[in-house]
């Protein structure tokens, strides 16, 4: 696991179990690479749209008079500020999910301290992270979307513990 590229790990945290349940084991540096990755793609999507859409930047801020060279200026630091801000919304989210995670291998009697917790947690949320992101991109939301990508976390986070060994 210490030797996989964090592409690989990014590819079988979409659908195996076993290896986000491996992924425990990765070292610190590279779970933030990671996070780092999983916020720049989920990211992608409003970037995208940002760059389509000409008259975002008015609709950012309100009744702001901005000519064509101050655009070039502020949307590299927009696109700065909220990668920032993800990253801490997404590093939020891991950490607290993480809390819930000792608490899940508990109640299933498997060893899992918080920071193997936070590991596991950071690559179990890579597939409904990358939905969400997508779904920004088709400007599509939904009732209760907040409560659908919790329960996808709970979900993989549970079936990553479970597979683990049992306490002896």
């Amino acid at each position: 696991m210490k030797k996989d590229s964090v592409f690989k790990l990014f590819y079988t945290s979409l659908y195996s179990f076993k290896s986000i349940a491996k992924s425990r084991f990765v070292g610190m540096g590279k779970s933030l690479q990671y996070v780092s990755l999983l916020t720049f793609i989920y990211f992608l999507p409003s970037f995208y749209q940002l760059l389509t859409s000409k008259n975002e930047i008015t609709t950012i801020v309100p009744n702001l008079q901005i000519d064509e060279g101050s655009v070039y200026v502020l949307i590299p630091i927009y696109m700065i500020f909220m990668y920032i801000l993800n990253f801490g919304i997404i590093i939020i989210k891991i950490s607290l999910l993480s809390y819930i995670a000792v608490f899940i291998a508990q109640l299933l009697k498997r060893k899992l301290p918080y920071r193997q917790a936070w590991r596991l947690t950071t690559f179990s949320i890579t597939l409904p992270t990358l939905i969400f992101g997508l779904l920004t991109l088709f400007k599509w939301t939904f009732a209760y979307q907040l409560a659908v990508d919790l329960l996808l976390c709970f979900l993989f986070i549970f079936f990553s513990i479970r597979t683990m060994r049992k306490i002896k």
